[in-house]
């Protein structure tokens, strides 16, 4: 299951903005999208079965399940060292539509026929977190890995949170065309994170980093 980048499984650590895989741009969204436990069941069954990539007006398409039904992804303890492998439980939306998979690749094919192939690096199931990160298998674009949350905080309130790295193609594209094919990667998560809220919605609370510095570091 080839990726197109190295640090697979970085978008795990929350120091991400501050420390980001050598020459990418990191960036951290973030939307609420409501309060409530429906709200968080709702937004997380919608995330989990590729509603945001969809709602944002991508096609999913050529979608192939992960070759083993035990893989989760890269896990981490405190030290940074890998763990070893957990169990997977399945899991259906309400449309009876499997949740997705770490292992598991597609290609989102944008309104203008462009497309790209991803990889799911890892899932999220958890009380009160529940999401996934994919990375780029192909080098068509920018390339890196991002992820994509679901959390219901303590005070009640739903939030989606979007976190990753991006490093700008490398087929000669410098300065400013490979800032603005950043910047529009960044805007596509944006529309995705709005698409997980009841009629849409402004994000907010949006922290990325200076998009002009090649290391892309950046403070939470």
């Amino acid at each position: 299951m080839p990726a197109s980048y190295a640090a697979v499984g970085a978008s795990k650590f929350a120091d991400l903005l501050r420390f980001p895989p050598e020459g990418s741009t990191p960036y951290e969204e973030t939307l609420q999208l409501g309060s409530g436990q429906d709200r968080f069941i709702a937004a997380s069954s919608l995330l989990m079965t590729w509603g945001a990539q969809r709602g944002a007006g991508l096609a999913v398409v050529d979608i192939e399940r992960g070759p083993n039904d035990t893989y989760l992804g890269p896990e981490f303890d405190d030290q940074g060292r890998p763990l070893s492998v957990g169990e997977r439980e399945e899991q259906f939306g309400p449309d009876g539509e499997p949740y997705l998979v770490a292992g598991s690749s597609a290609t989102l094919r944008s309104a203008d026929g462009t497309e790209r192939r991803i990889l799911v690096v890892y899932t999220i199931n958890q009380e009160r977190v529940v999401g996934f990160a994919w990375g780029t298998q192909d080098d068509a674009g920018v390339v890196g890995e991002q992820r994509f949350t679901v959390e219901f905080r303590d005070d009640g309130t739903v939030w989606a949170v979007a976190r990753g790295f991006l490093t700008a193609p490398k087929n000669g594209l410098l300065g400013l065309k490979a800032r603005a094919t950043t910047k529009d990667a960044i805007e596509s998560v944006r529309a995705q994170i709005r698409a997980l809220a009841p009629g849409g919605a402004v994000v907010t609370d949006a922290r990325e980093s200076n998009a002009s510095e090649s290391t892309g570091s950046g403070g939470e």
